[in-house]
């Protein structure tokens, strides 16, 4: 490879791939969210947690507070569940390239509510009637901002690159899956159920763009690792 060529991310990289360190205290903050999501969850009645839904009727009704609890709610414990463990498995990795504690930390959670409020304002823009629950649209964020660190350096991914172009595959594979099973659901025992897929994916686009006011950049002098920030 000539010196100072740009490179990307080969075609077979895994999203998750990393080879930076993750401390043990770069999961301290992503416990206590998924602990507070599972206290929520088991604490607060399915008629409340309904009403913590986010939607257009309940914003006109003067429960504005929805705007945030929603994060906070969800509809079974399997969706909690799911949530958790993937704030989990993602959030540390993230954390230790934000920098120094409690630096990181708050970089960390102004992504995350960055993210779900990103997710509940497209929701509104493309949902009229339905209400929505849980935290995906910000752990799709914590997604959307990992997929911007290079695997080997760490530094930050430009928004053009093959790793954001497999973000956008894997969003779309995974919506699809859900989408399927779903239907399946419904047809095998008549219980429907929909995904705030608008959610997710504003959540997503704002963990992809916002990362880049936290995460390092590439020096401009590359090797054979090296991304050039665009």
């Amino acid at each position: 490879m000539n010196p100072g060529e740009r490179t990307e991310p080969s075609a077979s990289e895994d999203l998750f791939e990393r080879t930076w360190a993750v401390p043990w205290h770069a999961y301290i903050v992503p416990a206590v969210l998924a602990a507070l999501l599972f206290v929520c969850w088991f604490v607060t009645p399915k008629p409340a947690a309904e009403a913590m839904a986010l939607s257009w009727a309940g914003l006109e009704r003067g429960r504005t507070a929805t705007i945030w609890l929603h994060m906070f709610a969800h509809g079974s414990l399997l969706h909690v569940s799911l949530n958790c463990a993937a704030l989990l498995a993602l959030s540390g990795p993230l954390i230790a390239r934000l920098g120094d504690p409690p630096l990181s930390w708050g970089r960390f959670l102004y992504l995350y509510f960055g993210s779900g409020l990103a997710g509940a304002a497209l929701f509104l823009a493309l949902n009229h009637s339905a209400a929505m629950l849980g935290a995906s649209g910000a752990i799709f964020g914590v997604f959307g901002a990992l997929a911007r660190v290079h695997p080997h350096s760490g530094t930050l991914v430009p928004v053009k690159s093959h790793r954001t172009w497999l973000v956008a595959k894997a969003f779309v594979k995974e919506h699809l899956l859900m989408f399927g099973l779903l239907a399946l659901t419904a047809l095998l025992w008549g219980k429907s159920a929909s995904i705030a897929w608008q959610a997710h994916l504003g959540g997503l686009l704002f963990g992809v763009f916002a990362a880049s006011l936290f995460l390092e950049r590439e020096s401009r002098v590359h090797g054979a690792d090296g991304d050039e920030e665009g």
